[in-house]
């Protein structure tokens, strides 16, 4: 397995290390990979490394990350290639594990953040040394990035709250209030303390990292919707059936609940698995939206390609 960044990385040379990382865990990923990369050269941070994990990806995802590093020059760039294709949660570890940062924010291939995104978050941990995760509210983008909801998430999160604040809150909803990995940064000594992503439970993989990481400090919301979450009929998680995704959130929410850490009674485990339910109809609902959309795409592209007039051939093959 490769852990070295390529040989025309612009940062392959030895030097400081940045005050955080943006780290891109990319497989199969050249549908958007393009304007994810957009999204993070675009970020007003300059003291920070843009950190992409190929994971032996067999599509156009290598020649996308080639073009980058000779065309755009970004000297926080740096590309590592895995040697064989690691599970998802394996994959994800690996990159924070390559990381040369104390803070750390993971985004999605095909996810999207605001400039100011990374800068906004580094200043709240900076800031607060007490507070181990930050988070913003997101949109949600169909396949083609049009929006399907705006500035959702972090329900009575936002401020500043506890770890036990948020930990209820988590298992009322029966989902995840805090967000997807683009909207939260977090320590990078946290994350190794709490031993990282586990793989058991894949769906709601990300949330329950969040939950042992406030076990180390405080949280804080971010009322702006400064990142952007695909709901993609191709997605990682589009590919875990809805009964699985109800099971591993209910599971989720008996293990924390079950938890003496946090001390959640039987009415907290009773919201919690009202809340699995409505969250999971409502995600149903949502993934359904974009399938819909992106098939009346498909169809008009179809519908316009077949009205195209081919000429009729001439000469002697005709």
């Amino acid at each position: 397995m490769s852990t070295e960044p390529t040989p025309d990385s612009p940062t392959s040379s030895t030097g400081a290390a940045p005050a955080v990382s943006l780290c891109i865990p990319a497989y199969q990923a050249e549908k958007h990979l393009r304007e994810t990369l957009d999204a993070a050269f675009a970020q007003t941070c300059e003291d920070m490394e843009i950190l992409v994990l190929d994971n032996n990806t067999t599509d156009g995802t290598r020649a996308i990350l080639d073009e980058a590093l000779q065309e755009r020059r970004d000297p926080r760039l740096r590309v590592v290639r895995n040697d064989a294709t690691l599970s998802m949660p394996d994959n994800w570890n690996r990159v924070v594990e390559l990381c040369r940062a104390p803070l750390i924010k993971l985004l999605c291939a095909d996810d999207l953040i605001d400039k100011t995104c990374v800068q906004d978050q580094v200043d709240v941990l900076v800031e607060h040394p007490d507070v181990a995760l930050v988070a913003c509210k997101v949109d949600l983008l169909d396949d083609a990035g049009q929006p399907l909801r705006r500035s959702t998430g972090l329900r009575r999160l936002t401020g500043r709250h506890n770890g036990h604040t948020v930990v209820r809150q988590v298992v009322r909803s029966g989902g995840n209030p805090i967000g997807p990995s683009a909207a939260v940064t977090f320590r990078r000594k946290d994350f190794d303390d709490v031993g990282g992503f586990k793989g058991d439970l894949l769906y709601p993989m990300e949330l329950e990292l969040w939950t042992r990481l406030l076990r180390q400090g405080d949280f804080v919301g971010q009322p702006d919707a400064m990142a952007a979450f695909r709901v993609s009929a191709d997605g990682a998680t589009a590919f875990t059936s809805v009964r699985a995704q109800f099971g591993q959130q209910v599971e989720l929410t008996r293990r924390i609940a079950g938890d003496g850490a946090w001390r959640m009674g039987s009415l907290d485990r009773a919201i919690g698995w009202l809340g699995a339910v409505t969250m999971q109809a409502r995600r149903s609902l949502l993934f359904s939206r974009s399938a819909w959309r992106h098939g009346r795409r498909s169809a008009n592209d179809h519908s316009a390609l077949e009205g195209v007039v081919t000429p009729r051939p001439t000469g002697p093959a005709a």
